[in-house]
């Protein structure tokens, strides 16, 4: 990722992987590992705080609200504690370049059933802002809050449009810093349809200094056939073309940033897990290259 001059790099940050038991201490060896290596390779690290540990509820998709909110506070608050702009990571490890976290993403679609259970829910999403947005901007008055990336139309779900606007009328305004979405469409160009969308229902609501993301977009280059399976050449071509319209467009839609889903595959034939730039084998797909085109680094 380092020679690909990546500039961005997209993890989740799971309570889970960090506290195995309800009394237990906070153990941050494995994201200690993965910050320090982004760290210097001059990658910035934009963390997504998802899941539930299941020791605190159900399933990881089962937010973490009533008597286990402070808990996910103490959390939070310890992370950017160790990562954030004065975190203690960058005081033991004088030697790496210093890239705090400064983008904190909470939860991961939150209008979709697959990741906000037992039912998407506005007002419970908006609870579990309030608790993070306090926290984080407390900790460190460098963060940002980025709300969870919406999919535009989540089947079973809250639609964007609806549930952006039962966040505003609950009284989110002010709490979050940017918008984000998983811009999942036919074409590239349908992408930046959502984005544009968003941006609309943002100034609708007074928030013109929000900004955007596009936390995941991306195509299948293989797998079952899907609306999202376009074959390694298109996948390379959509990349190229994403990452230009957006360029294009981000003064107008005031966007941050965007993240291709993903680096490498993963095993199994849905689509998501063909959307990497990198095979299964390791081998570099063509949308590696086309990446690194854009970039100017090495493939």
């Amino acid at each position: 990722m380092g020679r690909g001059k990546v500039g961005t790099l997209r993890i989740n940050l799971a309570w889970g992987s960090v506290q195995s038991a309800p009394d237990a201490d906070y153990d941050w060896s494995h994201y200690d590992g993965v910050v320090g290596q982004a760290a210097r390779n001059g990658i910035r690290v934009f963390a997504t705080v998802y899941s539930s540990p299941t020791w605190a509820e159900p399933s990881p998709e089962y937010p973490p609200l009533g008597h286990r909110l402070p808990e996910f506070q103490d959390f939070a608050r310890a992370a950017v504690q160790r990562y954030g702009s004065d975190g203690t990571y960058w005081k033991e490890n004088p030697d790496l370049p210093k890239l705090p976290i400064v983008d904190w993403q909470l939860w991961n679609e939150p209008n979709s059933p697959l990741f906000w259970k037992p039912a998407p829910n506005a007002a419970d999403y908006l609870t579990l802002l309030r608790g993070f947005d306090s926290t984080v901007r407390r900790t460190d008055r460098s963060a940002r809050i980025i709300l969870g990336g919406l999919f535009p139309t989540p089947g079973g779900g809250i639609d964007l449009a609806p549930f952006m606007s039962a966040l505003y009328r609950g009284g989110g305004k002010g709490l979050f810093d940017a918008a984000a979405l998983h811009s999942y469409a036919a074409t590239p160009r349908d992408a930046l349809r959502s984005v544009e969308q968003e941006r609309r229902i943002l100034d609708r609501f007074g928030d013109n200094d929000v900004r955007l993301w596009i936390s995941e977009v991306g195509w299948a280059s293989a797998g079952r056939p899907s609306g999202l399976t376009v074959g390694p050449e298109r996948q390379a071509d959509y990349l190229t073309q994403t990452f230009e319209l957006a360029a294009q467009e981000r003064e107008r839609l005031r966007m941050d940033g965007v993240i291709w889903y993903s680096l490498n595959d993963t095993p199994g034939p849905l689509w998501p897990g063909n959307c990497g730039l990198f095979e299964l084998n390791g081998q570099a797909k063509p949308s590696w290259a086309a990446f690194t085109e854009l970039t100017g680094g090495s493939a």
